[in-house]
């Protein structure tokens, strides 16, 4: 009986990782790294909101390309990627539970004359869909 209910909740996990979701994250931290030096954020904590459309992303914060290359990584959550000329983006949600994961977002960004380095983390949870879910394609 425990095998089952084990193989059910990842299965629930799964769906939830690749399913279109909205979330709504905290920043834990952030860090950007150049070859001048390193900044944090004077009042990290920043809220991030965000659905996931098939292989897409809609959001404010950290998503700036039209598409991204995602992946569901087992049971756990899912991976992406994207690239511009001007940026590099990965991202990793890595799930704790059905409805709450962390999310992990590094960016190489080609800034002025020498590239950044960008990394977050964020306490991310699955929030209910509303009437402005369904964007990501009309952008």
């Amino acid at each position: 009986m425990k095998q089952i209910l084990i193989l059910l909740s990842l299965a629930l996990m799964g769906t939830t990782a690749l399913a279109d979701v909205r979330y709504r994250c905290v920043e834990l931290d952030r860090v950007s790294v150049s070859a001048g030096g390193r900044m944090s954020p004077a009042y990290p904590g920043r809220v991030l909101n965000f659905s996931k459309e098939g292989q897409n992303f809609c959001g404010d914060g950290v998503f700036f390309h039209k598409i991204y290359h995602i992946t569901l990584d087992d049971a756990s959550g899912w991976r992406a990627r994207a690239h511009s000329q001007e940026r590099d983006d990965l991202y990793r949600l890595n799930l704790i539970s059905a409805r709450r994961g962390l999310l992990f977002h590094t960016a190489i960004i080609n800034y002025r004359s020498e590239p950044v380095i960008q990394s977050q983390a964020f306490s991310c949870a699955v929030v209910e869909l509303d009437p402005s879910f369904g964007q990501c394609a009309a952008k």
